[in-house]
């Protein structure tokens, strides 16, 4: 075999390799992820202000760049914390190096007017914890029957039994996002389904209140309801179901069809 020969294989081989390699290289990259880097050298205890350039990395050659460094919705926090450790032009901008806390936590994820509340869940209450960061939930609530002793237990009967609460389960709260299970809230996390003992909501204040109050006053067992993403729709026709509601056999019960012919 002569040496044209031999040049013509190896240049095929070659061009054959890079041609895998590349398709490798395309189906591994999909999404993409935005993260910042220092356009200047900029000393410890000084914002980074303007002097970042965003950085598009392929998501799945990175996939856990998210866990290390800040994306696109914290732009606001890198811009505006002073650094704890002096960086470098080129760098890529991480949680380590800003001075308030490696990691911020969900607050910049707190849009105005909401407030951040956690609730004790297990893996029943949670839907085997497959509820994530960002799902919209429903949170459920058990009225259990009042047992105590003396005037206020015949007072709190009274109230309960007006209000429909009395041994029943209903709605607390309908249609509110996840923040938060356990400590992951990124978005990354979604892949991660390790048991968790909290869930965060993203509450207004009276909502809040609400949830508290249903804890400490009327010891209410929580489960959460996992909806659709698409499934925003607030009832305004809150369904209760319980002893003194009558409706308990009714319900997922369909009625027997009349078929033709069948002789029913």
């Amino acid at each position: 075999m002569n040496k044209t020969i031999l040049m013509i294989i190896a240049v095929v081989a070659g061009l054959a390799a890079m041609f895998l390699v590349q398709r490798h290289v395309d189906n591994l990259v999909g999404d993409t992820i935005t993260v910042y880097k220092a356009t200047q050298d900029i000393p410890a205890g000084t914002p980074v202000g303007g002097n970042l350039a965003a950085i598009t990395l392929p998501a799945g050659l990175f996939p856990d760049i998210l866990e290390e460094a800040p994306n696109q919705d914290l732009l606001e926090y890198i811009q505006e914390t002073p650094l704890r450790a002096s960086v470098s032009a080129d760098d890529i901008l991480l949680y380590r190096h800003f001075d308030v806390s490696v990691d911020p936590g969900v607050l910049p994820a707190i849009p105005a007017g909401k407030k951040a509340i956690s609730i004790s869940v297990d893996e029943t209450s949670s839907v085997s914890y497959f509820i994530q960061p960002g799902d919209l939930v429903d949170v459920m609530g058990t009225f259990a029957e009042v047992t105590d002793s003396g005037e206020r237990s015949q007072q709190l009967e009274q109230l309960e039994e007006v209000r429909g609460a009395r041994s029943s389960t209903r709605p607390i709260l309908q249609a509110v996002e996840v923040l938060a299970v356990g400590r992951n809230y990124r978005p990354s996390d979604r892949q991660q389904l390790d048991s968790y003992g909290t869930v965060t909501l993203l509450v207004t204040m009276e909502e809040a209140a609400k949830l508290i109050f249903a804890k400490d006053y009327y010891a209410v067992t929580m489960t959460l309801v996992l909806r659709s993403a698409n499934d925003t729709d607030v009832s305004q026709d809150i369904p209760t179901i319980g002893v003194d509601t009558r409706n308990f056999d009714d319900i997922g019960n369909e009625p027997t069809l009349n078929i033709p012919g069948s002789g029913g």
